[in-house]
């Protein structure tokens, strides 16, 4: 399902106005280029073969005779070369999160499309977490929560169940451009991903990898936001907040338990501890710390001395990565009486290269692989949760996460029996992926709570 056009001349004829109208059509491929080339260069062949096509297109577009054919090519070509904005004004499918620009300039501009009026499934709702939710679907803690425009742009295009991205008790630095690449090569004992690749907004396949290195505003900053990204959702909708500590032994529970009640001050019901992201036990041999929740013991302090800190009222939420079949049955007993929600998976840990073999993220040879290549994980952890849970007799919701990139990839977690399921790399390439799927399964998804 694409947007409507807002001249009614089709979305290729309305960018061509605002292109030719701010006179960027001439130096288009240009900038494409100079997108193209930011993080690395193509081998000469590719390279020569992307600028005949910006340059055809550019010819195209100042002569009037651009099509809808076009529009694959437009986006590309518009996105790379700085013009995300351009396209999300005149509705088209693009992506969010401006993978060229610096970490804090996407923090306070969403370049990705909005919907004029929020997707509803009528007056369903459904339980999650103590809240009647519009629709189960929404935006996991990453990037794409991290400050109030962001929630807004969620909020407003359908997603209902967000996680505000991981804070901290101090500012943290993100790590060194890229950040965020495509993933469109199938993933084997490493990812192949150039900081050039593209896949065309929409696809089911999407795949990226990422490496960001959990970076926060001090709380002086993060505070005032998260207290304004609240008051943005509507009633029925939900707005967690992640967090993290650091440290070791005692201190990395005074620290995730300090910055959780911060969260809790700043008005959040409930918090999401983040025990799966790679930096906080002991670094391995290629520089890269595995995630808390691989150390059960320390997970389990982790969560006690957090549950002791705040209100009885607020929410819990432990997020975990993907655990073997022994290390979640072990875990799953002891967690499941301390918290209200699990949620799961993160990112998968891969070694990244690019097609000439250099490493795609300078000095980092591990990021996360997320998207399509990791449904198998994703749904695999879902579907032993739930047993577990079953199996215990536990109540906790489950949030499930992973390769979410359509409505039949939402629609499989959600059979595994999870609560309410979350997209990062879908909703990043597809910003219309939870209109999609409370079009497709507003009226008939099972479990709706009687009104």
């Amino acid at each position: 399902m694409s947007s409507p056009s807002r001249g009614g001349g089709g979305p290729v004829e309305d960018v061509r106005g605002e292109l030719v109208a701010r006179g960027l059509v001439d130096g288009l491929p240009r900038a494409f280029l100079a997108g193209v080339t930011r993080f690395a260069r193509p081998p000469q062949a590719e390279l020569d073969g992307l600028t005949a096509a910006a340059e055809g297109l550019a010819a195209r577009l100042a002569a009037g005779e651009a099509g809808e054919d076009d529009l694959p090519l437009l986006t590309r070509v518009l996105f790379s070369a700085g013009h995300g904005g351009l396209l999300a004004a005149c509705g088209v499918r693009t992506p969010s999160y401006d993978v060229l620009g610096s970490y804090r300039d996407n923090l306070r501009t969403p370049i990705g499309p909005r919907l004029p009026e929020r997707p509803r499934a009528g007056d369903r709702r459904w339980r999650v977490l103590g809240r009647d939710v519009g629709f189960p679907v929404g935006v996991p803690a990453c990037v794409l929560n991290g400050g109030e425009e962001w929630v807004r742009l969620h909020a407003g295009n359908g997603f209902s169940v967000l996680t505000y991205k991981t804070v901290r008790s101090r500012a943290h630095e993100p790590n060194a451009q890229p950040n965020w690449t495509f993933a469109p090569r199938p993933p084997g004992d490493v990812v192949v991903s150039d900081p050039w690749d593209w896949v065309e907004p929409g696809s089911p396949g999407v795949s990226t990898v990422n490496s960001f290195g959990v970076p926060s505003p001090a709380p002086e900053e993060w505070g005032p936001d998260l207290e304004r990204s609240l008051a943005a959702v509507d009633d029925d909708q939900l707005l967690l907040v992640s967090v993290m500590g650091e440290g070791d032994g005692t201190a990395l529970v005074d620290d995730f338990a300090r910055t959780a009640l911060l969260a809790q001050e700043a008005g959040a019901t409930v918090v999401e501890l983040n025990l799966s992201c790679p930096n906080t036990l002991a670094a391995t041999a290629d520089g890269v710390k595995p995630p808390l929740c691989l150390d059960a013991g320390a997970t389990l302090a982790v969560v006690e001395g957090v549950r002791r800190a705040l209100d009885d009222r607020t929410g819990l939420v432990a997020k975990l990565s993907w655990l073997d079949e022994q290390r979640l049955a072990a875990l799953v007993p002891r967690l499941g009486p301390l918290v209200d929600g699990v949620a799961g998976i993160n990112t998968v840990p891969s070694r990244v290269v690019r097609s000439d073999g250099e490493p795609t993220f300078p000095g980092r040879a591990v990021a996360g692989l997320s998207g399509a290549a990791v449904r198998g994980p994703a749904l695999d952890l879902t579907r032993r949760l739930v047993a577990l849970r079953e199996a215990g007799g536990h109540s906790f919701a489950v949030l499930a996460m992973g390769g979410v990139t359509d409505v039949a990839s939402f629609a499989a977690l959600y059979e595994a029996g999870a609560d309410a399921v979350q997209s990062a790399s879908g909703a990043f390439a597809d910003p219309f992926l939870a209109r999609d799927c409370i079009a497709a399964l507003g009226d008939t998804l099972p479990r709706a709570v009687a009104r």
